[in-house]
């Protein structure tokens, strides 16, 4: 399993890249502040750290919070706008305050490079305990 030694932030102009699946880190959000301009479908952002990953082939991407000590982390995935200027597009969302899940399950195709933003919607510190994962899409 990958694991980054960093400090970067990642933002969306500069998300962290992913540079192999499986990947996990663990993050203090106490340092991460949410910038105004970013993005923030199904619940308001207070701490925010980006990732981008391009898994290579179609699947399913997910991200797991599980062991975060926040009691509100979220997670976002969207498809990057990086081929036309714009916003990425939104794939879904999860938090134990939008929908009672830690761990967002979205299908992606060969060619997607996706954004990944992890976070919290009101607290602003504790530790984020990031997975992320590549599964067969059985379906």
């Amino acid at each position: 399993m990958t694991q980054l030694e960093t400090t970067e932030l990642g933002t969306l102009g500069e998300p962290v890249p992913i540079p192999s699946l499986p990947f996990a880190q663990t993050i203090d959000v106490s340092e991460r502040t949410a910038r105004a301009d970013e993005p923030s479908p199904c619940l308001p952002s207070a701490t925010s750290v980006w990732y981008s990953v391009r898994p290579g082939n179609a699947s399913r991407l997910v991200v797991d919070l599980t062991g975060s000590t926040p009691l509100d982390p979220v997670v976002r995935v969207y498809r990057s706008a990086s081929l036309s200027p714009g916003e990425p597009t939104f794939l879904g969302c999860a938090s134990p305050v939008w929908n009672a899940q830690l761990a967002l399950d979205v299908p992606i195709a060969e060619s997607d490079v996706l954004l990944v933003q992890v976070g919290t919607s009101e607290s602003r510190d504790g530790r984020l305990v990031v997975r992320v994962e590549q599964r067969r899409d059985d379906g």
